[in-house]
């Protein structure tokens, strides 16, 4: 069986902060300016800011052309 022995045990190092402390600064913001203006034929555009995201578009045209 183990026995317990006296003595003093070495002091602990500093804790955190009890909210956990400052991480840095996460920023978002996504933005188009003036990327779809004086646009012609098929625009498509998305956006997204999620982190992992998948945006994912798909256009289908049909054109049907009577050339004389």
């Amino acid at each position: 069986m183990a026995s317990a022995t006296t003595g003093y045990g070495g002091a602990g190092g500093n804790g955190g902060h009890s909210y956990g402390g400052n991480a840095g600064d996460f920023n978002v913001s996504n933005n188009m300016s003036g990327s779809l203006t004086n646009g012609a034929g098929i625009i498509s555009a998305s956006q997204n800011t999620g982190i992992n995201a998948l945006t994912q578009i798909g256009v289908t045209v049909q054109a049907n052309l009577t050339v004389q």
